[in-house]
């Protein structure tokens, strides 16, 4: 992860990590949620239940995966894991809302 970055100064602020462009998105996901919460990673399943009972982590990182050359595929997706709605963007963007 290469950033983190709140952009509100609320109870409820959204805290933002870009993955590192080598990085899958479902790892940097695991990543933000860790930091965030405080919990090692190797813990978040035991803590809030594996990341696949949010979202397929396969599909998460096919969805926006660097295509021959090309960019990635437009959009985000948002999903909720961990007490956080997570939005993951084509540009590796992770953003946790609580």
């Amino acid at each position: 992860m290469t950033s983190t970055t709140a952009t509100q100064e609320t109870s409820q602020t959204p805290v933002s990590y870009q993955a590192d462009p080598e990085q899958s998105l479902s790892e940097a996901v695991l990543e933000a949620v860790a930091a965030a919460t405080g919990v090692d990673e190797l813990e978040l399943a035991d803590e809030f239940g594996p990341l696949y009972y949010a979202v397929d982590p396969s599909a998460l990182d096919s969805l926006f995966h660097d295509r021959c050359g090309t960019d990635r595929a437009v959009g985000s997706v948002t999903f909720e894991y961990a007490g956080f709605l997570v939005s993951v963007d084509r540009t590796g963007q992770v953003t946790l809302t609580s």
